[in-house]
């Protein structure tokens, strides 16, 4: 099962996340845990991109494309934002309290957090990020 969906660089396309996914969760047979954690992985990589990536206001910012097989997850987003990998983001100490903690990081972190592996590349002036979740049985 396979499905994608574009965004435009405009904060109401956020709430295209929650009916893309959840329309493919059904579909695909994705438990409400493991929606959970796809709805939050895509907000917030999507919101990076169109509160960060410099992409002008109306322009595509991202595509996300998501595939279920063989009991895995797989969540690509690619984005048209400025050049930035989000993966060498040095993870926040979570044990500081919230406010010794330097402000962002703790999204990006949650996304780790929620899947079991992440890949960055950049392509043809694109950010790709792949992460891949093994789903619950």
């Amino acid at each position: 099962m396979r499905t994608s969906a574009d965004f435009l660089s405009d904060r109401a396309e956020l709430l295209k996340i929650e009916p893309f996914t959840a329309d493919f969760a059904a579909a695909a047979g994705v438990s409400d845990k493991d929606l959970f954690a796809l709805q939050i992985v895509v907000e917030e990589l999507v919101t990076n991109v169109i509160d960060y990536g410099q992409v002008p206001a109306g322009e595509h910012a991202a595509r996300v494309d998501l595939e279920v097989q063989d009991g895995v997850l797989t969540i690509v987003i690619t984005d048209r934002g400025q050049e930035y990998n989000p993966l060498l983001r040095e993870d926040p100490d979570v044990t500081l309290p919230a406010e010794e903690r330097p402000i962002g990081g703790l999204g990006v972190h949650f996304c780790k957090k929620l899947t079991d592996s992440q890949e960055y590349a950049r392509r043809d002036g694109c950010n790709v990020l792949v992460l891949r979740k093994n789903l619950s049985a």
